[in-house]
């Protein structure tokens, strides 16, 4: 069974925030990388679902998903990760302690959304599974 970490999930969901904008305005270009970007269109709509429902549940951690992984505006590339954390909790007033716990939250929604849309499985049941489906198939065609 090829399992995945947790911190490897983790470290996933946040390269994909990141990439978030890059990637949503790639998928919709043409038609070669719509066919390749199946996986990034299922990440993109996942994020946007995390983001709705963030939006509807405290939109205060929608607006500091929003800013601190530049999901609508390009992220300042010499400013450290730190130095922006600092300047986002002055600005939104709240300590840098619930800044970090709110990525934390953020980070296990856009997993959960992930799960859910199919993208990324933490045990490998669904590979296994398939795997299990096409060798049956396989046998019962061969009979």
């Amino acid at each position: 069974m090829k399992a995945i970490s947790l911190p490897q999930l983790r470290a996933e969901a946040k390269r994909q925030l990141m990439n978030y904008r890059r990637n949503n305005s790639r998928v919709y270009r043409s038609s070669a990388i719509r066919a390749e970007g199946g996986e990034m269109l299922a990440w993109i709509r996942a994020i946007d679902s995390a983001r709705i429902y963030l939006r509807a549940q405290n939109p205060a951690k929608e607006r500091y998903m929003t800013r601190l992984f530049g999901l609508e505006t390009p992220l300042p590339r010499s400013q450290p990760m730190r130095a922006r954390l600092i300047r986002l909790s002055e600005e939104m007033c709240v300590s840098e302690s619930t800044l970090y716990k709110w990525r934390e939250d953020i980070l296990e929604v856009v997993l959960y959304a992930a799960m859910e849309a199919g993208v990324i499985g933490l045990f490998g049941i669904r590979a296994a599974q398939e795997q299990e489906c096409a060798q049956n198939e396989s046998n019962t065609s061969r009979d």
